[in-house]
């Protein structure tokens, strides 16, 4: 992987789905905490329509979306959004998420996670691209 920008520790605010008129279901899932080099963070993780007879225990993975802010004790401000896939961990009540991050000032970073299901904590490491 290229180099490491910092990492981030972010906790479950909560979730909100919606129905499209094809009866798919997306996942909404809300986040917040910090991360190195961006502060205080506040995102979304959206995980992309599924319809309704996938989602359980059989889903091993698919597309997702961060979108959040970040916001330093400077008062500078950071916005990002981006897309990647997740996957099941094996053996593991956890998923892994890799994505990659447009942020405001045009930069790119590559953010790779794990969201503990037990703990619904969503920790990880962003990545120079």
């Amino acid at each position: 992987m290229s180099e490491q920008l910092g990492t981030f520790d972010l906790e479950h605010v909560c979730n909100t789905y919606t129905t499209d008129p094809n009866n798919e279901i997306t996942n909404h899932t809300n986040w917040r905490g910090t991360a190195e080099g961006y502060g205080t963070v506040f995102g979304t993780l959206t995980f992309a329509p599924m319809p309704l007879s996938q989602l359980d225990e059989k889903l091993e993975g698919g597309e997702v979306r961060w979108t959040g802010q970040g916001f330093n004790e400077d008062g500078t401000v950071a916005a990002a959004t981006g897309t990647g896939t997740w996957t099941k961990v094996p053996d593991k009540h956890a998923w892994k998420l890799d994505y990659i991050l447009e942020l405001n000032d045009g930069s790119q970073i590559r953010s790779v996670g794990e969201i503990e299901l037990d703990t619904l904590k969503f920790t990880g490491i962003n990545y120079s691209v």
